[in-house]
């Protein structure tokens, strides 16, 4: 039996816990430890009979891992990846990257340094249904990318604002959902050229919006909004409509879609539409549902690719660079809803 990949989980909030299942479900990794100072920890450690770890530094004095998981608050993710890098620790880091872009340049350049993987943990990617739609769009199935249409309208309960730094600067939904948003369109239409963007907080009152407009301008020339809230009830977002994470119970409905001069789609109830001969909105429109089967097993696929990773079986497919482009898109549409004016993003 191949040997499995003992990876150690670092933080266990919302995503923590979730890569823990993810690793326990996996048949080629294993847990290996969790660290956490929260009393959380002692329970999950005995429940999964696993050593406990009040800090990173007692870990790699203790007993190293062959890889972590870092899914830390995200002003303290270049505090503990750096470490694991410099012991040459492969480490699959939760998105974003960092929460400012010099953190997130040291994180890459000490991966680079110690010629160790770094892995951005964008799983949207590992999902059939978008990797689908990425072949729909580099056939040309839907002739030249026109304009993109994004919702992410959800609402977040009283007890998910218990944590504080998610009321403080980068815990809003631009930092915690958008960002997965910001790769994942990146990753099916290419490099962003501006971005203009409003947010506001005018439900909530924290200090972090609430509620945010973005429009995105494409190298290419294509156009795409993004639009989400928090504070909205909707069935209409990536995390409820994918499937992929049991925390979230799906609907049948679609978030995302792209349109061009042949046809255009919907996902992740993937859905083609197009003319069968003269392209007029004076004749008859038809679709075809694509049948690509929705997983809950997102967060295996990734957890299986990062083990591929460890052993050296394959490169990340969510490198450091990924998570920087994102954050920089980020950062600009943060300028931009403070002044709104057009970002150029270099």
């Amino acid at each position: 039996m191949p040997k499995k990949v003992k990876i150690s989980v670092i933080g266990i909030g919302l995503m923590g816990l979730q890569h823990i299942k993810a690793i326990q479900r996996s048949k080629n990794t294993s847990l290996h430890s969790i660290v956490e100072i929260k009393k959380a920890g002692i329970e999950l450690a005995k429940k999964f009979k696993v050593p406990l770890y009040k800090s990173t530094k007692i870990l790699l004095e203790s007993d190293k891992p062959d890889a972590v998981v870092v899914a830390t608050p995200n002003i303290l993710h270049e505090k503990d990846t750096v470490q694991f890098l410099n012991s040459k620790i492969p480490v699959l880091l939760e998105k974003p990257i960092s929460d400012n872009i010099k953190s997130a340049k040291k994180i890459i350049s000490r991966a680079k340094k110690n010629k160790t993987s770094l892995l951005i943990g964008y799983h949207r990617r590992h999902n059939s249904i978008v990797n689908k739609v990425k072949k729909i769009i580099e056939h040309k199935k839907l002739g030249k990318i026109v304009s993109a249409n994004i919702l992410c309208w959800l609402y977040k309960h009283k007890k998910y604002f218990n944590e504080k730094w998610r009321i403080s600067d980068g815990g809003g939904p631009l930092g915690i959902n958008l960002v997965h948003d910001i790769d994942m369109i990146c990753y099916l239409l290419g490099p962003v050229k501006y971005v203009q963007a409003f947010k506001s907080n005018n439900i909530r009152k924290f200090k972090v919006e609430d509620t945010a407009s973005v429009n995105l301008f494409f190298k290419s020339g294509a156009l795409c909004t993004l639009n989400i809230s928090d504070t909205i009830v909707s069935p209409w977002s990536y995390e409820l409509t994918a499937g992929e994470n049991p925390v979230y119970p799906a609907t049948d409905q679609s978030s995302y879609f792209i349109g061009g001069t042949k046809g255009s789609v919907q996902f992740p109830n993937l859905k083609f539409w197009y003319y069968q001969k003269e392209r007029s909105w004076w004749k008859s429109i038809h679709n075809n549902n694509i049948n690509v089967q929705k997983s809950n097993e997102t967060l295996i696929y990734q957890i299986n690719h990062f083990a591929k990773v460890v052993l050296k079986k394959e490169k990340p497919k969510v490198t450091g660079k990924d998570g920087l482009n994102s954050l920089i898109i980020f950062n600009a549409i943060n300028k931009s809803s403070k002044s709104g004016k057009k970002i150029n993003i270099n």
